[in-house]
């Protein structure tokens, strides 16, 4: 592709170089640049991409793109003006990989909470009814069930630069369907401005990145976005917001507990660790074994049937598939143990978040519930006191620590979230890694230990700095510790 044709249907001004010029790819971050290559020098929080354009040009671009009002020094190469580089970009990303995407039909998924498990779920679905599929989000690209070795970004929705790129990989190998994590941040920074989204799913909203986009209102402005970019959207009738997108579409599904739903849950039973669901679509009612206990795991078990079953497949094709599904790393993830003592790892970092795992875990628990978590400083300061209530209500003890702190100071976060207790005995371990050891040490057996907030996550932030950390391998060290110990008493 040639500039001039890239740019032909966008508002621009050009000046200087060739539009004629063949271009490679496209890139707003210099560092990548390529020779061949468009530098879009968009103005990020951190870095303005204006000051790179020098090393960008020195490195092969052929172009730059902008949208600053910026004196123009000499450059050999066209520079086009843009009235917005971050729209532009998505455009532009989409226009290189060319028309063959549309082979894919693409999947969105969106809510507060769940959308990596729903994303995971349906994917499983598709896969066990014969289908190749992909996955991509907060865990990275999974083909067919496989993590995919490379680099999706940090994002959960990764920016056009990835993810055009992406698409394009998994039409070379075959793929049928692909599942995306949409959220608030992606959509609303216009990273999926272009994206040709076939079906968008509504999960659920409630608090959380206030902070990232300035209020509750423009949280839920970039979460209606999905409905007007989707062919059709799928929503949960449970949720007034989901609900409400209804309003904002011609077609819609709708997935529920009440039978005002399309597909709805008319009977439920909970047998130990496992839930039976009568569901209901149109007059056929068909039973559902899926292998979790509590209302969240039901709402996101619903959500990937729904959306499976508007691809064409009925429930009875794709009941048989439910009981062997799988939670994704980090969520409510068991840490296995012959200590008498069930641990698991949860990435709940929302007060809604955390009641829905501590309400699923109330189910299974047979004596004490006990939490360990933080909350994530420089994020949303107000919803640290709500956290507290909500481990105040569930658990009998908490322990409070450190959650990627940053540039806060950790104390100082965990005061905050101590003001929502009010009833439960609670200790206080900065070390989140003491903290951890700690409420292991104490839980007897038919005790449960809750370890919130960072789920999958390898890292802890604090300050500037990135140490690697995981909830997951301290945990089992730990254990292994306790058994080494246990051992040698006898």
């Amino acid at each position: 592709m040639i500039l001039a044709e890239l740019i032909k249907d966008w508002p621009c001004e050009v000046q200087g170089g060739s539009i004629r010029v063949e271009i490679s790819g496209i890139t707003d971050v210099a560092e990548q640049i390529q020779p061949g290559n468009i530098f879009v020098a968009r103005k990020g929080k951190q870095h303005n991409g204006w000051h790179f354009v020098s090393e960008a040009v020195a490195k092969g671009a052929v172009a730059i793109v902008y949208d600053q009002d910026q004196p123009i020094e000499h450059l050999e190469v066209p520079h086009v003006w843009v009235p917005d580089c971050s729209t532009f970009l998505s455009y532009a990303c989409k226009a290189v990989v060319g028309d063959k995407i549309e082979l894919l039909t693409v999947i969105g998924v969106t809510g507060t909470n769940g959308k990596t498990t729903v994303t995971h779920f349906i994917g499983q679905i598709l896969q066990k009814l014969g289908a190749k599929v992909a996955v991509l989000g907060t865990l990275g690209l999974w083909i067919n069930g496989e993590r995919q070795d490379q680099n999706t970004s940090s994002m959960t929705t990764p920016p056009p630069t990835y993810l055009y790129p992406i698409f394009a990989q998994c039409v070379e190998l075959g793929v049928k369907y692909i599942i995306i994590e949409a959220s608030s941040l992606g959509l609303s920074q216009h990273r999926l401005d272009h994206c040709p989204i076939d079906y968008g799913v509504y999960l659920n909203m409630s608090r959380d990145h206030y902070d990232e986009h300035g209020s509750k209102e423009k949280y839920e402005l970039a979460k209606r976005k999905l409905a007007t970019l989707a062919n059709k959207i799928i929503v949960n009738a449970d949720d007034p917001f989901c609900l409400n997108m209804k309003q904002h579409h011609v077609r819609s599904f709708t997935f529920g507990r009440h039978r005002t739903a399309d597909i709805s849950v008319i009977h439920k039973e909970i047998n130990g660790t496992s839930t039976v669901l009568l569901v209901q679509y149109l007059e056929n009612p068909v039973e559902i074994k899926m292998p979790f206990v509590g209302e969240h795991h039901q709402q996101n078990v619903l959500a990937a049937v729904a959306t499976v079953q508007q691809l064409g497949y009925p429930l009875q094709t794709i009941a048989p598939s439910i009981p062997y599904l799988t939670l994704p790393s980090g969520r409510q993830q068991e840490v296995e143990n012959d200590l008498g003592i069930r641990i698991f790892i949860d990435y709940a970092h929302t007060p809604s978040a955390l009641v829905a795992v501590l309400q699923s875990l109330k189910l299974i628990s047979k004596k004490k519930l006990i939490v360990v978590f933080g909350c994530g400083g420089d994020r949303d300061q107000g919803k640290r006191r709500e956290m507290g209530k909500v481990a105040d209500s569930y658990a009998h003890k908490i322990w409070l620590t450190s959650d990627n702190p940053r540039r806060e100071q950790a104390d100082m976060i965990i005061a905050q979230i101590a003001q929502g207790i009010d009833l439960t005995p609670y200790a206080i371990k900065i070390n989140r890694k003491q903290a951890i050891e700690s409420a292991i040490a104490e839980a007897n057996p038919g005790d449960t230990v809750l370890i919130a907030g960072k789920g999958h996550e390898t890292t802890q932030i604090i300050g500037n700095e990135v140490v690697p950390f995981s909830d997951y391998e301290i945990a089992k060290e730990y254990i292994k510790l306790l058994k080494t110990r246990l051992n040698d008493e006898k």
